[in-house]
Order: structure tokens, then C-alpha cells, then sequence
């Protein structure tokens, strides 16, 4: 290693907190070199130095550690995440998220090539280490995903292309949270297919062609038809704010945002061949979408695709 700055360090290697972050908790005095407490971000740290982290113990929030393993050779392993796991570790989540359960699984620190939202199940795919990861990222643009939403209210479109660029919100409250519009700063193409419609919800087929932040919850916000669950895409900023002041103990039509990544489709480079890895709809989805046959029927059905 070449020798750098403390917070360049702290933030490349541990990449859970921004740099911005860490430099907050270096001069909050919570980073020791070899003993010795360092407050100065650009403090210049050498190979073979003892970095230590001295934070305050903290509770993380409960979260559903479930997953299913659906491939794994000796390059790559995919899983079926449950609708409540952080994918990797962020914020309040650091040993309750899908990396570091499966590294107490497998015992190898996996590196994600696909991340979802902690409230969306599916299938993410994980490569064993970061050569292997790198070989991946140069066929991107073989990578094809599909997911499954329920979404409210009835579509009246069959199928649909939402060809809109997504940027931050412009009249929101929420900082993080983004929108879709003319001016936006990222290109952003979703296609939409009606798999079945219910009284009051639909449940379509998204297959983002790009692959921006949030941006199946945008997009599904800007036709008019936010996914059931969903806080901060739901076109109230109140009921996302009100959920954080309640810590998540809210009423909501659906426990979580109601999206599941169904499949991810990619070139296999050690391989040499496209593989394609589906999840089935989650247990939670399927008995709602149940509940809505059984209370509200089904209206103007189409086929499934």
C-alpha cells in the first residue's frame, strides 16, 4: 500500500460511510493509529499502521435476515433476499445486512454487482472478490433485470415506456429523495407491462434499460401509480416523514414497498455464456395479491407475461 491520507484510507477500504463521514468521526476522536487517538483527516497513514474505530455501540434495527442461495460456482453466488435486509452495509446497518451475513455464511467477503433498496426482495448477485467483480463490470452492458411491482390503483395501459430523466427533487422535503422530469439530471428508461389488475392495484413487470438510483419508485410515482408500501415515493412527503418519526411503526397498505427483483440476467466472463437467475415472488406479495382476489376480484385482466 501506498502510504495516504487517513480519511482517503477510512473511506476506500470501508466504504459504509462516506468520506465526508469519516472525516466527522476523525475529528470527533474516534480513530486511533497504533494507540494513539488522530483528529486530523489528512493525517498520513503507512502499510502495517493499526487503525482502530472506536465508536459507540449502538443497537441496529431488526431487520429479516432470511435469503435463499439460487446459484454459486467459484466465481459468483446469488441469493434471494428477504424484504427487509440492507444489502450492504450503511448508516444504522452494519452486521444486519446481506454481505456480512453471508460472509459469516461462507466465510468470504462477497462484493455485490447488483444492490437493492433494504425493502426490496429479489435476487442479488455477489462476486467473491474484487478481481472477479471487476471481470463482471466489463460486460455491464449485458445486464438485463426484470422485477415485479404492485402498484396502486388500476393501469390503464397495457404496456408502457416512461422515458424520463430523474434527478433530485426540486420541491421536496426529503433531501435524498428524487423525481422525474424534463430537466433531470439522469437518463432514465423503464418499461411497464400490466401482469394482472386488481380492484384498487395492479401488479406489472418493470424492466429498467438504465439503472438509476430508485428509479423503478420514481418512475412508478410519475405515471401516477406509486408502489404500494412505498414512503417516499408515494407522492406525500408527510407520510415518509411521519414514518421516520414513528421509526417505521406506521399503517401502510402493504408492510413494505411492494417491488421484488424477479430476475438478473448477465454475461458469465469465466464461463464464457449469458446466465439467467429468477427468484419467485415472496411469500408476503403473493398472499396479498390473495387477499385482493379473494376480497376485491380482478378486473380487466391481462395475460401473463
Amino acid at each position: 500500500y501506498k502510504p495516504m491520507r487517513l480519511d482517503i484510507y477510512l473511506a476506500g477500504r470501508f466504504t459504509y460511510l462516506s468520506r465526508s463521514r469519516w472525516q466527522k468521526e476523525i475529528k470527533s476522536g474516534k480513530i486511533y493509529v497504533n494507540n494513539i487517538p488522530i483528529t486530523i483527516p489528512h493525517y498520513i497513514v503507512y502499510q502495517h499502521y493499526v487503525i482502530e474505530y472506536k465508536r459507540q455501540s449502538t443497537q441496529e434495527p431488526d431487520v429479516d435476515p432470511h435469503f435463499t442461495i439460487l446459484y454459486e460456482d467459484d466465481y459468483i453466488i446469488a441469493v434471494n433476499k428477504s424484504g427487509n435486509l440492507p444489502t450492504h452495509p450503511a448508516g444504522k446497518y452494519f452486521h444486519n445486512t446481506l454481505t456480512m451475513l453471508l460472509w459469516n455464511h461462507i466465510g468470504i467477503q462477497c462484493m455485490p454487482l447488483n444492490r437493492l433498496d433494504r425493502e426490496t426482495s429479489g435476487v442479488v448477485v455477489l462476486a467473491k472478490s474484487g478481481r472477479i467483480a471487476s471481470a463482471f463490470l466489463r460486460y455491464s452492458e449485458t445486464i438485463a433485470k426484470t422485477y415485479y411491482a404492485i402498484v396502486i390503483g388500476n393501469c390503464s395501459f397495457t404496456r408502457l415506456t416512461v422515458d424520463t430523466p430523474i434527478g433530485l427533487s426540486q420541491d421536496s422535503r426529503i433531501r435524498k429523495k428524487r423525481a422525474a422530469y424534463a430537466q433531470g439530471q439522469w437518463h432514465a428508461v423503464t418499461h411497464f407491462t400490466v401482469i394482472k389488475r386488481y380492484n384498487g392495484y395492479t401488479l406489472i413487470k418493470a424492466m429498467p434499460q438504465t439503472g438509476r438510483t430508485h428509479q423503478i419508485r420514481v418512475h412508478c410515482e410519475h405515471i401516477g401509480h406509486p408502489i404500494a408500501g412505498d414512503t417516499m415515493y408515494c407522492n406525500r412527503d408527510e407520510d415518509f416523514l411521519h414514518y421516520i418519526q414513528q421509526k417505521g411503526n406506521v399503517e401502510r397498505p402493504f408492510k413494505r414497498c411492494a417491488l421484488h427483483a424477479r430476475m438478473y440476467r448477465l454475461y458469465h466472463p469465466f464461463l464464457q455464456k449469458m446466465i439467467a437467475i429468477k427468484a419467485p415472488l415472496p411469500q408476503d406479495m403473493r398472499t396479498f395479491l390473495l387477499q385482493l382476489e379473494s376480497t376485491n376480484g380482478t378486473t380487466n385482466n391481462t395475460a401473463k407475461s
